[in-house]
């Protein structure tokens, strides 16, 4: 079992992303809490329900499938790298820098969405999460770039890095103007002014400052989710297995219960009696309880008058002859 389609991870982190800007600014429009002359930024679109609601549900998706779209790149050049017999570098120690920089550009989406500005507590949050969501991820992009030629041309053709590395710039330089403009108009008007354009009283240059900056922060937020959703391309040809799940066989003993992958020699005599509550011992072949095909392991399955049965016999841990040697020898003498 497994997904064949992995191209699609990155896609609905756009897909969920995009609604969660557009579907909230058109119900917060047609509820009158915003309009077209006072143009928003992307979260005040978001501030009262009902569009807060949707706000949040869809970008908490999103964050999901971006952290999702996250870890796949970073595995995507640990296999780079392997196949390039290149197990150990300094491109390890990169990715995993980068997977926490993804990680932590994914978590100020979802605080982004759950925290709204327009409550006096939650704005540093909200603020917060912003700085995550942006900073993280202008870093992030920038790295992603510098892999992307050193990568091409085996995952991609240079034309995609190309764009990643335009998307990267205008990202950088939307970021700076959001940042410088947002600024500038937060001096003019410390209060600010979300509602509609006929309830505020602005000056000139205050709500051109102000649309300098709402306008950066929309063109910032798409050039991150066109990055994103370039990474697809790379992964249409991946596949992606099902996660595995090891089981730890034990006994279980009336004191404790014992590990079979213990290194160290164990008495598990103490928790098996008969139905008489009278102990007794028996000799295993060694042959029978270790066969890893499973064709002998009916020496159990024999002892019916056991009140407290071997469990966990049928685990991925006794197929593995590497796993069970240490085990193995720790037990050649025992007796129950």
């Amino acid at each position: 079992m497994g997904l064949s389609k992995v191209w699609i991870i990155p896609f609905l982190s756009f897909f969920f992303s995009v609604s969660a800007f557009f579907i909230s600014y058109g119900i917060a429009l047609i509820g009158k809490h915003v309009d077209l002359e006072n143009w928003p930024y992307i979260s005040d679109s978001g501030n009262e329900p009902p569009e807060s609601c949707v706000f949040s549900q869809l970008l908490n998706v999103a964050a999901l499938f971006l952290a999702c779209t996250i870890y796949l790149r970073h595995r995507q050049i640990v296999e780079f790298y392997w196949h390039q017999h290149q197990q150990e570098g300094k491109w390890r120690a990169m990715s995993c820098f980068l997977l926490f920089l993804g990680y932590s550009s994914s978590l100020g989406v979802s605080m982004v969405g759950n925290f709204q500005k327009n409550h006096k507590f939650m704005k540093p949050v909200h603020y917060a999460g912003a700085l995550l969501a942006f900073g993280c991820g202008l870093l992030y992009a920038w790295a992603q770039t510098i892999f992307s030629y050193m990568m091409n041309p085996k995952l991609a053709k240079p034309i995609v890095s190309h764009c990643r590395l335009i998307l990267t710039v205008l990202a950088t330089l939307f970021f700076t103007l959001m940042f410088t403009f947002g600024i500038l108009a937060h001096n003019l008007n410390p209060d600010g002014c979300n509602k509609p354009s006929t309830e505020c009283n602005e000056e000139a240059t205050y709500k051109i400052f102000r649309t300098i900056a709402t306008s950066s922060e929309w063109s910032l937020a798409l050039c991150f989710l066109f990055y994103i959703l370039s990474f697809a391309i790379e992964l249409r040809h991946a596949y992606c297995h099902a996660p595995k799940l090891r089981l730890i066989a034990y006994f279980k003993n009336s004191e404790s219960d014992i590990s079979v992958k213990s290194s160290k020699p164990i008495t598990c005599c103490s928790g098996f009696t008969t139905k008489e509550n009278k102990i007794e011992t028996y000799e295993i072949p060694k042959c029978q309880f270790y066969d890893t095909n499973f064709l002998n392991l009916d020496y159990f399955e024999k002892q019916k008058n056991f009140e407290n049965f071997p469990i966990g016999l049928e685990t991925a841990d006794f197929v593995d002859p590497a796993r069970l040697s240490a085990f193995d020898q720790s037990i050649d003498p025992m007796r129950f």
